[in-house]
Protein backbone atom coordinates (compact mmCIF):
# COMPACT_ATOMS: atom_id res chain seq x y z
CA UNK A 1 0.00 0.00 0.00
CA UNK A 2 1.40 3.53 -0.21
CA UNK A 3 3.84 4.81 2.19
CA UNK A 4 0.99 8.25 2.22
CA UNK A 5 -1.40 6.59 4.02
CA UNK A 6 -0.88 7.62 7.30
CA UNK A 7 -2.37 9.27 10.61
CA UNK A 8 -3.23 12.95 9.84
CA UNK A 9 -4.57 15.24 12.48
CA UNK A 10 -8.22 14.96 13.23
CA UNK A 11 -10.72 17.56 11.86
CA UNK A 12 -12.09 20.38 14.33
CA UNK A 13 -15.45 20.05 15.87
CA UNK A 14 -17.07 22.58 13.32
CA UNK A 15 -15.39 20.68 9.86
CA UNK A 16 -16.72 17.53 11.23
CA UNK A 17 -20.47 18.65 11.55
CA UNK A 18 -20.12 20.37 8.11
CA UNK A 19 -19.00 16.60 6.81
CA UNK A 20 -22.17 14.89 8.37
CA UNK A 21 -24.36 18.00 7.86
CA UNK A 22 -23.37 17.78 4.06
CA UNK A 23 -26.14 17.27 1.49
CA UNK A 24 -27.49 16.04 -0.25
CA UNK A 25 -26.65 12.30 1.12
CA UNK A 26 -28.09 8.88 0.45
CA UNK A 27 -28.62 5.59 2.00
CA UNK A 28 -27.66 2.51 0.49
CA UNK A 29 -26.24 -0.54 1.43
CA UNK A 30 -23.43 -2.23 -0.97
CA UNK A 31 -19.55 -4.39 0.29
CA UNK A 32 -17.48 -2.39 0.54
CA UNK A 33 -13.31 -3.23 0.75
CA UNK A 34 -10.80 -0.98 3.08
CA UNK A 35 -7.10 -1.87 4.10
CA UNK A 36 -6.04 -0.45 7.37
CA UNK A 37 -2.95 0.93 7.27
CA UNK A 38 0.11 -1.90 7.77
CA UNK A 39 -2.18 -4.67 7.60
CA UNK A 40 -2.07 -7.22 4.37
CA UNK A 41 -5.45 -8.48 4.64
CA UNK A 42 -8.67 -6.16 3.27
CA UNK A 43 -11.27 -5.53 5.60
CA UNK A 44 -15.10 -6.31 3.78
CA UNK A 45 -18.05 -4.31 5.26
CA UNK A 46 -20.93 -2.44 4.35
CA UNK A 47 -22.13 0.93 2.62
CA UNK A 48 -24.63 2.35 5.62
CA UNK A 49 -24.95 6.16 3.09
CA UNK A 50 -23.01 7.85 0.91
CA UNK A 51 -22.50 11.72 -0.09
CA UNK A 52 -20.43 14.03 -2.35
CA UNK A 53 -18.12 14.34 0.06
CA UNK A 54 -18.05 10.79 2.16
CA UNK A 55 -19.44 7.83 3.16
CA UNK A 56 -19.85 5.91 6.23
CA UNK A 57 -19.04 2.44 7.01
CA UNK A 58 -20.90 -0.24 8.99
CA UNK A 59 -18.30 -1.56 11.37
CA UNK A 60 -18.18 -4.67 13.40
CA UNK A 61 -14.59 -4.75 14.02
CA UNK A 62 -12.02 -2.45 15.15
CA UNK A 63 -12.61 0.68 14.75
CA UNK A 64 -9.65 2.58 12.81
CA UNK A 65 -8.25 6.03 14.84
CA UNK A 66 -9.49 9.61 13.46
CA UNK A 67 -7.23 10.97 11.38
CA UNK A 68 -6.25 7.45 9.20
CA UNK A 69 -6.28 7.13 6.01
CA UNK A 70 -7.32 4.29 4.09
CA UNK A 71 -7.78 2.28 0.47
CA UNK A 72 -10.70 1.57 -0.44
CA UNK A 73 -12.89 -0.03 -3.17
CA UNK A 74 -16.77 -0.71 -3.34
CA UNK A 75 -17.66 -3.76 -4.86
CA UNK A 76 -21.15 -4.91 -6.55
CA UNK A 77 -19.99 -8.57 -7.22
CA UNK A 78 -16.54 -10.26 -7.28
CA UNK A 79 -14.65 -8.65 -10.57
CA UNK A 80 -17.13 -6.10 -10.62
CA UNK A 81 -15.50 -3.05 -8.83
CA UNK A 82 -17.65 0.27 -9.75
CA UNK A 83 -15.52 3.07 -8.12
CA UNK A 84 -12.13 2.63 -5.67
CA UNK A 85 -10.37 5.49 -3.80
CA UNK A 86 -9.08 7.15 -0.91
CA UNK A 87 -10.75 8.39 2.37
CA UNK A 88 -9.90 9.80 5.47
CA UNK A 89 -11.57 8.30 9.12
CA UNK A 90 -13.02 11.81 10.10
CA UNK A 91 -15.41 10.56 12.92
CA UNK A 92 -16.31 7.20 14.88
CA UNK A 93 -19.58 6.02 16.12
CA UNK A 94 -20.78 3.97 19.07
CA UNK A 95 -24.37 4.88 18.84
CA UNK A 96 -26.90 3.31 16.43
CA UNK A 97 -24.75 1.78 13.82
CA UNK A 98 -21.60 1.31 14.95
CA UNK A 99 -19.12 2.34 12.50
CA UNK A 100 -16.90 4.81 11.02
CA UNK A 101 -17.54 8.06 8.64
CA UNK A 102 -14.67 9.10 5.89
CA UNK A 103 -13.78 11.45 3.92
CA UNK A 104 -13.29 11.11 0.61
CA UNK A 105 -9.94 12.39 0.01
CA UNK A 106 -9.22 11.23 -3.86
CA UNK A 107 -11.45 10.01 -6.13
CA UNK A 108 -10.83 9.55 -9.93
CA UNK A 109 -12.55 11.48 -12.51
CA UNK A 110 -15.09 8.02 -13.43
CA UNK A 111 -15.48 7.63 -9.47
CA UNK A 112 -16.52 10.92 -8.75
CA UNK A 113 -18.72 11.11 -12.02
CA UNK A 114 -20.39 7.79 -9.95
CA UNK A 115 -20.59 9.20 -6.91
CA UNK A 116 -22.78 12.57 -7.93
CA UNK A 117 -25.02 10.14 -10.25
CA UNK A 118 -25.51 8.07 -7.51
CA UNK A 119 -26.76 10.91 -5.27
CA UNK A 120 -28.24 13.01 -8.13
CA UNK A 121 -30.57 10.01 -8.78
CA UNK A 122 -31.37 9.15 -4.93
CA UNK A 123 -31.91 12.51 -3.48
CA UNK A 124 -34.80 14.03 -6.49
CA UNK A 125 -38.18 14.81 -5.07
CA UNK A 126 -39.78 12.76 -6.58
CA UNK A 127 -37.48 10.01 -6.63
CA UNK A 128 -36.81 8.92 -10.55
CA UNK A 129 -39.46 5.34 -9.62
CA UNK A 130 -41.61 6.51 -6.84
CA UNK A 131 -43.58 3.13 -4.84
CA UNK A 132 -46.25 4.53 -7.53
CA UNK A 133 -44.91 2.88 -10.26
CA UNK A 134 -45.31 -0.61 -8.58
CA UNK A 135 -49.21 -0.08 -8.04
CA UNK A 136 -49.50 1.41 -11.68
CA UNK A 137 -48.12 -1.41 -12.77
CA UNK A 138 -49.95 -3.87 -10.66
CA UNK A 139 -53.23 -2.92 -12.65
CA UNK A 140 -51.44 -2.60 -15.66
CA UNK A 141 -50.25 -6.55 -15.70
CA UNK A 142 -52.08 -10.02 -15.81
CA UNK A 143 -51.95 -11.20 -12.47
CA UNK A 144 -51.53 -7.69 -10.76
CA UNK A 145 -48.17 -8.67 -9.93
CA UNK A 146 -44.99 -6.74 -11.25
CA UNK A 147 -42.32 -8.38 -9.69
CA UNK A 148 -42.96 -11.84 -7.36
CA UNK A 149 -41.09 -13.76 -5.10
CA UNK A 150 -41.52 -17.77 -4.69
CA UNK A 151 -38.87 -19.35 -2.33
CA UNK A 152 -35.86 -18.70 -4.22
CA UNK A 153 -36.73 -17.10 -7.32
CA UNK A 154 -38.16 -13.83 -8.28
CA UNK A 155 -40.35 -13.69 -11.41
CA UNK A 156 -40.36 -10.20 -13.10
CA UNK A 157 -42.87 -8.93 -16.21
CA UNK A 158 -41.22 -6.69 -18.63
CA UNK A 159 -43.43 -3.84 -18.83
CA UNK A 160 -43.31 0.11 -20.26
CA UNK A 161 -43.69 0.42 -16.08
CA UNK A 162 -40.81 -2.06 -14.59
CA UNK A 163 -38.50 -1.34 -17.67
CA UNK A 164 -37.61 1.85 -15.07
CA UNK A 165 -35.94 -1.38 -12.96
CA UNK A 166 -33.31 -1.90 -15.36
CA UNK A 167 -32.61 1.80 -16.51
CA UNK A 168 -33.37 4.40 -13.65
CA UNK A 169 -30.20 3.33 -10.97
CA UNK A 170 -26.75 4.43 -11.51
CA UNK A 171 -25.22 1.88 -9.23
CA UNK A 172 -26.93 -1.37 -10.89
CA UNK A 173 -28.88 -1.03 -14.13
CA UNK A 174 -28.78 -3.34 -17.03
CA UNK A 175 -25.77 -1.80 -18.62
CA UNK A 176 -23.83 -3.84 -16.38
CA UNK A 177 -26.19 -6.33 -16.31
CA UNK A 178 -28.44 -6.10 -13.15
CA UNK A 179 -31.64 -4.11 -12.48
CA UNK A 180 -32.95 -2.84 -8.84
CA UNK A 181 -36.35 -4.14 -8.15
CA UNK A 182 -39.30 -3.69 -5.08
CA UNK A 183 -38.50 -6.18 -2.19
CA UNK A 184 -41.57 -7.40 0.17
CA UNK A 185 -39.11 -8.02 3.24
CA UNK A 186 -35.02 -7.04 4.31
CA UNK A 187 -32.63 -9.32 2.32
CA UNK A 188 -29.36 -9.56 2.82
CA UNK A 189 -26.92 -8.93 0.69
CA UNK A 190 -25.37 -12.24 -1.25
CA UNK A 191 -28.65 -13.84 -1.50
CA UNK A 192 -29.35 -15.54 -4.58
CA UNK A 193 -32.36 -16.77 -6.41
CA UNK A 194 -33.49 -17.89 -9.81
CA UNK A 195 -34.61 -15.06 -11.70
CA UNK A 196 -37.10 -15.31 -14.77
CA UNK A 197 -38.24 -11.97 -16.88
CA UNK A 198 -41.14 -12.49 -18.69
CA UNK A 199 -43.01 -10.47 -21.30
CA UNK A 200 -46.94 -9.43 -20.09
CA UNK A 201 -47.94 -12.54 -21.93
CA UNK A 202 -45.94 -14.26 -19.26
CA UNK A 203 -43.46 -15.55 -21.80
CA UNK A 204 -40.21 -16.05 -20.99
CA UNK A 205 -37.52 -13.32 -21.87
CA UNK A 206 -34.02 -13.99 -20.00
CA UNK A 207 -33.69 -16.74 -17.16
CA UNK A 208 -30.84 -16.79 -15.46
CA UNK A 209 -29.33 -16.11 -11.26
CA UNK A 210 -29.39 -13.68 -9.49
CA UNK A 211 -27.77 -12.07 -6.78
CA UNK A 212 -28.35 -9.30 -4.28
CA UNK A 213 -25.40 -6.69 -4.70
CA UNK A 214 -27.22 -3.93 -2.83
CA UNK A 215 -30.00 -2.28 -1.02
CA UNK A 216 -31.73 0.97 -1.10
CA UNK A 217 -34.61 1.48 1.56
CA UNK A 218 -37.21 -1.05 -0.39
CA UNK A 219 -35.65 -1.78 -3.41
CA UNK A 220 -32.74 -4.24 -4.05
CA UNK A 221 -30.59 -4.32 -6.67
CA UNK A 222 -29.75 -7.36 -8.22
CA UNK A 223 -27.18 -8.76 -10.60
CA UNK A 224 -27.37 -11.00 -13.35
CA UNK A 225 -24.33 -13.61 -12.40
CA UNK A 226 -24.62 -16.44 -15.25
CA UNK A 227 -25.86 -14.54 -18.22
CA UNK A 228 -24.08 -14.48 -21.52
CA UNK A 229 -23.67 -11.63 -23.58
CA UNK A 230 -26.22 -13.06 -26.25
CA UNK A 231 -28.62 -13.00 -23.75
CA UNK A 232 -28.28 -9.98 -22.25
CA UNK A 233 -27.87 -7.98 -25.34
CA UNK A 234 -31.78 -9.82 -26.01
CA UNK A 235 -32.75 -8.22 -22.63
CA UNK A 236 -31.21 -4.58 -23.86
CA UNK A 237 -33.52 -4.98 -26.96
CA UNK A 238 -37.01 -5.73 -25.05
CA UNK A 239 -36.25 -2.94 -22.76
CA UNK A 240 -35.16 -0.55 -25.57
CA UNK A 241 -38.71 -1.52 -27.34
CA UNK A 242 -40.52 -0.05 -24.56
CA UNK A 243 -39.57 3.01 -24.92
CA UNK A 244 -36.82 5.83 -25.42
CA UNK A 245 -36.57 6.14 -21.97
CA UNK A 246 -36.49 2.89 -21.32
CA UNK A 247 -33.57 2.49 -23.20
CA UNK A 248 -31.44 5.10 -22.05
CA UNK A 249 -29.47 3.11 -19.42
CA UNK A 250 -26.95 5.19 -17.06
Amino acid sequence: MPDDRVTRPALTTDEVRAFIERAPRCKVRIHVLYQPPGVNDTVDTQLVDLSRSGMFLASRGQLLDVGVTVEFQFSLDEGLVVMKGTAEVVRVSLERERGMGLRFVDLDADSRKLVDRIVDANSRDPAPVPVEVEADARHALPGGRAVEYGHGTVRITLSAATAAYFTYNPLMHVGIGGCFIPAEADVPLGTGYQLDIVDTNGRLVIRCKGRVVAKQERRIGVRLVDIDRDSLLKLRAEIAKLGPAAAAAP
